[in-house]
C-alpha cells in the first residue's frame, strides 16, 4: 500500500435519499482495509435501524448534535465524540441540530462503500423503490430493521 491524503472536502459525492454522501477512501485505496466516508446529515434525519453484516462501524462527529441507538442504548454525541457499533448489532441516528450535521464513518473491513455508489447512481425516483433498495443492501450484508428489534 502507499500513502493517501485526501484533502479536506475532495472525494467522491454521492446522493443517497438526499444525503450527500461524501466517499474518502474506499476498499480499493486500503487493501480491504476500511472505507470511510462523511455523512451531510439535515436536521431530524439519519438512517432507519438497520444491521452490517460484515462491518464495524466508528462515528466521529464532526458538526451538529446526534442521537444514536445501539441495540438496545441510546446515546447523545456531540462534535469531537466517537461511538463505535459493532457488527451484527442494530443501530441507527438522527441529526439533532437544527443547522444539520456531519459526520465521519470508518466501516472496517471497507467495501460498503459501494452501496453508496450503487444507490447514488439511481434516480430520485429509482432511490424510492424500497424493494429495489433492500435487495441492494442486501448484496452488501446489510439489513434493514423494525425499529425496537
Amino acid at each position: 500500500m502507499i500513502p493517501i491524503h485526501v484533502p479536506r472536502g475532495e472525494g467522491e459525492v454521492v446522493n443517497v435519499l438526499g444525503v450527500p454522501i461524501l466517499i474518502r477512501l474506499r476498499a480499493g485505496e486500503t487493501n480491504g482495509v476500511l472505507g470511510l466516508f462523511e455523512s451531510h446529515d439535515p436536521a431530524g434525519d439519519g438512517p432507519p435501524p438497520h444491521i452490517h453484516h460484515r462491518e464495524d462501524e466508528t462515528f466521529h462527529i464532526l458538526e451538529g448534535d446526534y442521537e444514536f441507538r445501539v441495540g438496545d442504548r441510546t446515546i447523545r454525541a456531540f462534535p469531537g465524540d466517537t461511538l463505535f457499533a459493532p457488527r451484527s448489532v442494530p443501530h441507527s441516528y438522527r441529526c439533532l441540530s437544527p443547522e444539520g450535521g456531519r459526520i465521519s464513518v470508518t466501516l472496517t473491513p471497507g467495501g460498503f462503500e459501494g452501496f453508496f455508489q450503487q444507490v447514488g447512481a439511481l434516480s430520485a425516483a429509482e432511490q424510492q423503490d424500497l424493494p429495489r433498495i433492500t435487495q441492494l443492501a442486501a448484496a452488501f450484508g446489510l439489513e434493514f430493521v423494525r425499529p425496537g428489534s
